[in-house]
């Protein structure tokens, strides 16, 4: 797992990129985190490769590898594929490695995933530091570690293994920096284009992956076909995203529909306002009017599990058969049980 700082300075202050995560059935809702996700670690790709490609994803900049530096890197037993729960090796299911780079904010971000992160916008350092509950549990914790190192990032930077003229480079770039604003950010405008777009060849998919692993090395020509690539890319698909976004809101109704079928149909609206679209027995028994209402009902239940038989969900549905049960009966069983047993598992 990556997490990317791309850090500036405006007004002598340090501020770095953050969006905040707005998918409510993904971890750290609401947090604020970098660019930055998941290896693929099925198609062997390593951290570097990782972040770098996540950048791109998700707010479209292009990192240069000789101004990446990675300064936290991590890996701890967990019971969770993709999330850092730590925990004794032998009750580890997983082995997740957790990593932290930094890298010069050169041009403004684009918001790329409306459903998954807010717009991005530049925070303080200093306001971080005091609120930094708001933060992904990674930034949280290293939020002192990224200050320092953002603050020695040129001496650090400077003694990676690069030739002496992209060390001249680093240095005329880090001395403009700080009179930079957010507005002027685009390192394309550096780049001569000294070939007409009509005349810059296309690349096919299969070449990209090959560029994307040599950022740092790439020349001007070979930055235009990326560009011309990129935009390609986005008419492709800018029309599937209209549909993404007509599927997730006909989703959400859908939702609000099946998984608080418990509820009439009227109220399933408010209950998911109230407690969320997949609330546990526990929350909802938060409401004393719940538990009440449901005092003696029968419900029909199906307990899901993930692929290493850890409990996942709990399906309820209400039984048509209302007849009073007695001790344990497969497939219905009484809100009391649930409350008991199974209390903390979110509800489809």
């Amino acid at each position: 797992m990556t997490q990317l700082i791309l850090f500036t300075e405006i007004e002598n202050e340090t501020c770095i990129l953050l969006a905040q995560r707005i998918n409510p059935s993904k971890n750290f809702y609401l947090k604020l985190n970098g660019p930055g996700g998941k290896a693929i670690h099925e198609k062997n790709e390593n951290i570097d490769v990782c972040v770098i490609r996540e950048c791109f994803e998700e707010a479209e900049i292009v990192l240069r590898n000789e101004k990446l530096l990675k300064i936290f890197e991590e890996t701890c037993y967990s019971t969770e594929e993709w999330k850092a729960e730590s925990c004794l090796q032998k009750e580890a299911s997983h082995i997740v490695t957790l990593a932290i780079y930094i890298h010069p904010l050169e041009e403004p971000p684009k918001h790329t995933e409306p459903h998954n992160l807010g717009p991005w916008n530049l925070y303080k350092i200093e306001e971080l530091l005091k609120h930094r509950n708001e933060l992904i549990p990674i930034l949280e914790k290293n939020i002192e570690l990224i200050d320092i190192k953002i603050k020695t990032y040129e001496q650090d930077i400077l003694e990676l293994p690069i030739n002496a003229q992209k060390l001249e480079e680093i240095k005329i770039k880090m001395g403009k920096q700080p009179q930079r604003t957010r507005e002027t950010f685009n390192f394309f405008n550096d780049i001569e284009l000294e070939i007409p777009e009509g005349e810059v060849p296309e690349i096919v998919d299969e070449q990209f992956p090959i560029l994307a692993l040599n950022f740092g090395k790439l020349s001007s020509f070979e930055i235009q076909t990326l560009i011309k690539y990129k935009k390609k890319i986005q008419e492709l698909i800018r029309p599937l995203r209209r549909i993404e976004h007509k599927i997730q809101t006909i989703e959400k109704s859908y939702k609000g529909f099946k998984y608080l079928s418990i509820f009439d149909k009227t109220e399933r609206k408010i209950i998911a306002q109230k407690f969320g679209e997949n609330p546990t027995i526990l929350e909802l028994s938060e409401d004393n009017t719940i538990p009440h209402r449901f005092q003696n009902t029968i419900f029909e239940f199906e307990i899901h599990k993930s692929s290493t038989n850890k409990l996942t969900y709990l399906k309820l549905r209400l039984s048509k058969d209302q007849t009073q049960i007695n001790g344990t009966t497969n497939g219905k069983q009484t809100w009391e049980f649930f409350h008991k047993n199974y209390s903390k598992l979110p509800l489809i």
